[in-house]
């Protein structure tokens, strides 16, 4: 199983929980993995290793130390909430896709955060970020306990918005008809 390429473009904690994956099914020791790590490193990434001095290079926490400072300082917290406060959903972004982002960043944003006030907050967070207003006040006013509650209802009351807006305007449609 070969880990994917990491070029410093995607998350770098996934990439790190995807490539210790691949060591561990590989069962490869600390010096192989530091070999296929940077072996899997592409542009930016790999300047990293390029910049690291030859022994470092072939140590396995040395360079996950390394990559990790570069793609993943622990000062930026605050970064993270104010993204995360600012956070809106997107105009064609999905309400789970919607839910993954503010779990994500409430995640970055609180890493020291328990599991349960992670997904307290990103409830919070995800509500904050819905679009329509009326969908908003309904999801609060249901009172979710989690994030997947609140997008599971979002989700929801999104189909019955749809569903009654195409009904309606089925029914202007046939009432028009009729009229004419």
């Amino acid at each position: 199983m070969r880990p994917d390429l990491f070029d410093g473009t995607k998350s770098w904690l996934d990439y790190h929980v995807h490539f210790n994956i691949c060591a561990d099914i590989n069962r490869w020791d600390d010096r192989a993995k530091a070999a296929f790590l940077a072996v899997s490193l592409r542009g930016p990434a790999q300047a990293v290793l390029g910049d690291l001095p030859p022994e470092m290079r072939t140590n396995y926490s040395e360079l996950v130390s390394a990559l990790s400072k570069r793609f993943h300082p622990n000062n930026q917290s605050q970064l993270y909430k104010v993204q995360l406060k600012t956070r809106r959903k997107k105009i064609k972004e999905t309400l789970p896709e919607l839910g993954q982002a503010v779990r994500r960043l409430t995640s970055l944003a609180y890493p020291e955060a328990s599991t349960q006030l992670l997904d307290t907050l990103a409830k919070d967070h995800f509500i904050e970020a819905l679009d329509d207003a009326e969908t908003r006040v309904k999801v609060y006013s249901a009172k979710p306990t989690t994030l997947d509650e609140a997008v599971c209802l979002a989700v929801e009351l999104n189909a019955i918005n749809q569903a009654e807006a195409q009904r309606t305007h089925l029914g202007l449609g046939s009432r028009s008809m009729l009229v004419g």
